[in-house]
């Protein structure tokens, strides 16, 4: 999961990095809610592609902030803000206004869920049924009778 979220980075920089190139160019340095704006448009979307499989990893709790993604997410925050790499992570999304990227994982994870359960293949919906009800029975692998 981790090297998912690692290669899932390289579009997330590099919309950061167009968000700062145009910034720079149209002098909006000195609008920091321009730049927050375009980052919720532009590199939190980046950021999502596939979360729905490797983001799993992420949504638990306490783990909020433990991904390499959150890590440049707040990194590319803070300095928008211009405020020290040390301040707390989650004083900096709450004057942002951002969320944790969990926040967005989670809700990308569901919509999926739910688009299976929703679909016109009968396999895949008894499929994604009989998985969601072993996962909350906890049935003993040598009892399985499919």
């Amino acid at each position: 999961m981790a090297k998912s979220a690692e290669h899932a980075a390289r579009p997330f920089l590099a919309s950061a990095y167009r968000i700062r190139r145009f910034v720079r160019e149209h002098a909006l340095a000195d609008r920091p809610h321009a730049s927050l704006w375009l980052a919720k448009t532009y590199v939190i979307p980046a950021g999502m592609y596939g979360s729905q499989v490797w983001g799993t990893g992420f949504l638990q709790a306490g783990r909020e902030l433990s991904s390499p993604l959150s890590t440049l997410h707040l990194h590319f925050l803070k300095g928008t803000l211009g405020v020290k790499q040390s301040t707390t992570n989650w004083a900096v999304l709450r004057e942002c206004g951002h969320e944790p990227l969990q926040f967005y994982w989670f809700r990308s994870a569901v919509k999926l869920f739910n688009s299976m359960l929703n679909t016109n293949s009968d396999t895949l919906q008894s499929v994604v049924r009989l998985i969601s009800i072993y996962s909350l029975v906890q049935v003993p692998a040598g009892q399985l009778n499919c």
